[in-house]
């Protein structure tokens, strides 16, 4: 039914911007779409929309929230990982460059030479 509704809407807007006849066709099309606007029927489907909408909203923004906490604590892991990780490298590359022999080991480096 959406895609039908795009649809149309595509269709109206396309006729109305490739039209020769002007004004008096985009008028028509303004008419037509605002008495379908005032429907009964289409009132009723978006009353309904509304309230699904005002009942649900406090449901889907928990556990947007939840969601957002658990990605922040795992980002932050994350974060943590690297952070341990970097200063283990760091470490690392000090200890290889106070010692002559360890330093040589390190591809493309040579020290003493």
């Amino acid at each position: 039914m959406k895609g039908k509704i795009l649809f149309v809407a595509g269709a109206a807007v396309g006729y109305v911007l490739g039209a020769r006849a002007g004004r008096g066709a985009y008028v028509k099309i303004k008419s037509q779409a605002e008495s379908l606007w005032e429907n009964p029927s289409v009132q009723k489907t978006v009353h309904q929309a509304e309230d699904f909408v005002k009942e649900n909203a406090p449901v889907v923004g928990k556990k947007l929230q939840g969601a957002a906490g658990d990605a922040a604590s795992k980002a932050k892991s994350v974060a943590s990982k690297a952070s341990d990780k970097a200063d283990d490298v760091a470490d690392s590359a000090k200890s290889a460059g106070s010692d002559s022999e360890g330093a040589a080991k390190l591809p493309g480096v040579n020290v003493g030479e």
